[in-house]
């Protein structure tokens, strides 16, 4: 019994010390890549525990912590991937940028919509257009469409106006075959600036609308 008890601490300190390299590996990393092997260490992380959790009922809880970790890590790496490939297709469109937790894609909202209206210019249908039919490629993603606005108007107006521009876009993702159940839209109005209102410049650049995409683990493909 001391010998198995053994044998299960042994490995599942091994699992630890691998799930930290990965940690440390993705620490050091700066190209897009980190967040892929952040992707593998977390995921390795978590497939340890809840392999060490289902072994712990069969009597084999390093094994199950060392295979899980190893599931864990393989998920995430895909995963990863695939939030990389995607933002670099993006970035050919719009401003996107690679997160820890997923992607955030920003389009100026002067670009979509005339002042004061939340029906979509031509030109940003078809751009919003090839960004749906991206999105379409990763039935994995989760989207979160954010309108903002700039202090010009009163704090009613602006949320209202913020709201009507992220369903705008909303309506526009379903078109190009994004399922519905898989956006949600928020109008955020003025409160979360990203420059000076004081300026045309800073004005600008805070009337925008973001694209805040994640994954759902459970549906990302396996890897063959």
């Amino acid at each position: 019994m001391i010998l198995k008890n053994s044998k299960n601490i042994f490995i599942l300190n091994l699992t630890f010390l691998l799930v930290a390299g990965l940690a440390l590996n993705s620490g050091c990393a700066t190209s897009a890549g980190a967040n892929t092997k952040k992707g593998a260490g977390i995921g390795a992380l978590v497939g340890a525990g809840v392999g060490a959790l289902i072994g712990s009922r069969t009597g084999k809880t390093g094994e199950g912590a060392l295979l899980g970790a190893a599931a864990g890590g393989l998920f995430g790496t895909v995963a990863g991937n695939r939030l990389d490939k995607q933002a670099e297709e993006l970035a050919a469109i719009a401003e996107t940028r690679r997160t820890d937790e997923g992607i955030v894609t920003k389009l100026q909202g002067d670009i979509l919509f005339s002042s004061g209206k939340h029906d979509l210019k031509q030109d940003a249908v078809m751009s919003l257009s090839q960004i749906g039919e991206i999105i379409r490629k990763y039935p994995e993603d989760r989207l979160r469409v954010i309108g903002h606005t700039d202090t010009d108007g009163s704090n009613d107006l602006n949320a209202k106006l913020s709201q009507q521009r992220a369903d705008s876009v909303k309506k526009l993702l379903i078109r190009s075959g994004v399922p519905s159940e898989y956006i949600q839209t928020i109008g955020m109005g003025e409160s979360q600036p990203v420059a000076s209102n004081a300026t045309a410049d800073g004005k600008q650049l805070n009337r925008r609308v973001e694209i805040e995409i994640t994954i759902d683990e459970s549906a990302v493909p396996k890897k063959k």
